[in-house]
């Protein structure tokens, strides 16, 4: 009876060994897939070398060639970036806020998704507040460094995000950091100084932009877990540039 309870025990341990095994490697798997893909249309976005070691701030520092990546994805809108970060991806928009949660941009299944446009949104950032999402993935991918806005340090070094789409470029001029509901009032397409001043003050770093209800706003939303259905927001003030 021992020896059979022995080999029970060893066998379901063998069995949790061989499931945890399994899905540290699909992990892993679908990390490496989702950066191939990403990889594919980021040959198309190209960093600029500052001259004399200062880039001209009134310019975006990538270029992208949007025409070439909407060969590969025609639901390709836009393009973030945010220096010395790992954020820098292609944003796309579907017909509904579920195709991209769990797809690469060719469209097979993958837990790390894509970054994506609230399918209401006019994507050319024409609404007083366009909607992002991206998955807080802890390997950092996607939207996983954004909750490093907690901390006013993090902020402080970056500051600024960079929006380009085919026909304009962006500055996005972090104003707040928020952990919310995920029916917060900030996931509605218009915006109001109430909403703005009830962000500032509850932000988690201090931001001396100035900005107003009348500006355009982009929030950038993943989820956090401080409880149950947790969003952690970072809301910038959308600020046109040249090419």
């Amino acid at each position: 009876m021992k020896k059979a309870a022995y080999y029970g025990v060893l066998a379901v341990l063998v069995c949790v060994f061989l499931f945890s095994a399994y899905k540290v490697g699909t992990y892993f798997l679908e990390q490496r897939r989702s950066q191939k893909d990403t990889n594919q249309v980021k040959q198309y976005m190209q960093v600029q070398t500052p001259q004399n070691g200062v880039g001209d701030t009134q310019k975006a520092p990538i270029t992208v060639n949007f025409e070439a990546m909407k060969q590969i994805n025609p639901d390709i809108v836009a393009w973030i970036y945010i220096p010395d970060t790992r954020l820098n991806y292609p944003i796309v928009q579907a017909a509904d806020n579920d195709y991209y949660l769990h797809r690469l941009l060719n469209g097979d299944y993958n837990l790390n998704g894509t970054i994506f446009m609230d399918y209401l949104n006019k994507t050319d950032f024409s609404d007083a507040n366009t909607l992002i999402y991206g998955h807080n993935m802890k390997s950092g991918n996607m939207f996983g460094e954004m909750t490093n806005y907690k901390k006013q340090s993090f902020y402080d070094q970056h500051s600024t995000a960079y929006l380009l789409t085919p026909d304009q470029n962006y500055k996005l001029e972090l104003v707040a950091g928020v952990v919310l509901n995920h029916d917060a009032e900030i996931y509605q397409h218009g915006f109001s100084q109430s909403l703005l001043d009830f962000c500032r003050s509850h932000s988690t770093f201090q931001s001396t932009v100035e900005a107003s209800a009348q500006d355009k706003f982009v929030t950038l939303s993943t989820c956090s877990y401080e409880y149950d259905d947790a969003r952690f927001v970072v809301l910038g003030k959308l600020v046109p540039i040249e090419s």
